[in-house]
């Protein structure tokens, strides 16, 4: 059976960065006899690594333009054992520390694992099954080059699947601390790091999810919220084109509300907007989106209607009705 392995834990734990609610689904992790032997031999060559980094004067940009060129190719095959894949890690020390780049490991079981990360953009892949899978902006999935018993994926951040049924061969996606058991479906599943909650979306089919060792049951049109601090689990009815909104291509926006779109560009780029109750409802738009980026847009909104805009980081915006 496939071992799912947390390596953006293990990495924010050697890091000392984790949260209070991270460090308690680490340690519950390594409470395993064989994690704790893999977590040994990771943390001995991470001491080695940081090490020898602060001793290399890297050029960053040049291995920043590189590790970015690879992540974007649509199709990234990992073939290491572990060990070999922990030197490879030991010889790009500079990149791990300077930079944050995550690296994803093997488990020892698997013989060929594929990972697929949506940087800058989104992707669409297939997957051995032919089930489809829609990649959101930074997140990672992962899954082995041939499916066992269990199609077995994993996933960080966001992603929408359109699973081939298959009774004999149950599909299941784990998150978050949380399985996903597919049966033919069309969903959604959103948990990035900074998410307070993981969500489920079904639009089509059936899912249960398994958390705690209890599993609950989605009906076409519920999206159920998982708290990730206490882990507990609310199924309501939900708008199925906000959640699967943002795996289209393009989308076209015909005299709509500032507040209507701007919910939709929430999903669209993954970010939070504030808007001004005093126009959220009296100012509308017509407009496509493609490829622009949420600056481009705004930017063209303001030319429209007259509004505001500022950022707040890179995950929060404010949009404001100008002053007269």
């Amino acid at each position: 059976m496939e071992k799912v392995i947390p390596w953006k834990l293990i990495t924010a734990h050697l890091k000392d960065e984790t949260t209070p609610e991270d460090e308690i689904l680490f340690q519950h992790w390594l409470n395993d006899e064989n994690n704790s032997d893999l977590f040994a031999e990771i943390e001995l060559l991470w001491n080695e690594v940081q090490a020898e980094a602060s001793a290399y004067n890297p050029d960053v940009d040049y291995y920043w333009n590189a590790m970015q060129e690879r992540m974007h190719t649509k199709r990234s095959k990992v073939k290491f054992t572990i060990r070999e894949k922990l030197l490879a890690i030991t010889a790009a020390a500079s990149i791990i520390l300077m930079i944050g780049i995550s690296y994803l490991f093997l488990d020892k079981s698997s013989d060929e694992t594929h990972l697929y990360s949506a940087i800058n953009g989104k992707s669409k892949i297939t997957l051995p099954d032919s089930s489809i899978v829609w990649i959101n902006s930074g997140s990672t999935i992962s899954y082995p080059g041939a499916f066992a018993s269990n199609r077995s994926v994993d996933l960080a951040g966001e992603a929408a699947f359109n699973v081939t049924k298959d009774q004999k061969h149950p599909f299941i996606v784990s998150v978050s601390g949380i399985k996903v058991r597919v049966y033919g479906t069309y969903f959604n599943i959103s948990s990035y790091d900074n998410d307070e909650n993981i969500t489920v979306a079904l639009k089509e089919g059936s899912v249960s999810i398994l958390v705690n060792d209890s599993e609950s049951f989605l009906k076409p049109g519920e999206v159920a919220t998982i708290n990730k601090r206490d882990m507990s689990l609310a199924i309501d009815r939900g708008n199925m084109n906000l959640e699967f909104f943002w795996a289209n291509e393009s989308v076209y926006f015909k005299a709509k509300p500032l507040g209507y779109i701007c919910e939709y560009l929430e999903k669209w780029y993954n970010v939070h907007i504030e808007v001004d109750p005093e126009i959220a409802k009296s100012q509308f738009y017509t407009f496509t989106i493609k490829d622009d980026s949420l600056d481009q847009i705004l930017r063209i909104m303001s030319k429209i209607n007259p509004i505001t805009y500022t950022f707040d980081g890179k995950d929060k915006v404010k949009i404001m009705k100008v002053k007269p």
